[in-house]
């Protein structure tokens, strides 16, 4: 149970930190989803399926400063 709640807690923050970045719409259309359904994800109302978090870690990578 502990690894699942580290795994939800990192996806959590590298969503946070791509919201950050280019802001809730942006990084909604980056990966190519509705914002509602980013909004889910960082409520952790729904999991991010791990091909989402792949593009994720890609955009948070494209958009290092």
């Amino acid at each position: 149970m502990r690894s699942t709640t580290v795994t939800q807690n990192t996806r959590k923050r590298l969503l946070e930190l791509a919201v950050a970045r280019m802001g809730r719409a942006q990084a909604a259309s980056r990966l190519a989803v509705p914002v509602v359904v980013l909004d889910d994800w960082l409520l952790e109302r729904t999991p991010m399926p791990d091909p989402k978090l792949v593009a994720l870690v890609n955009l948070l990578d494209e958009t290092n400063h």
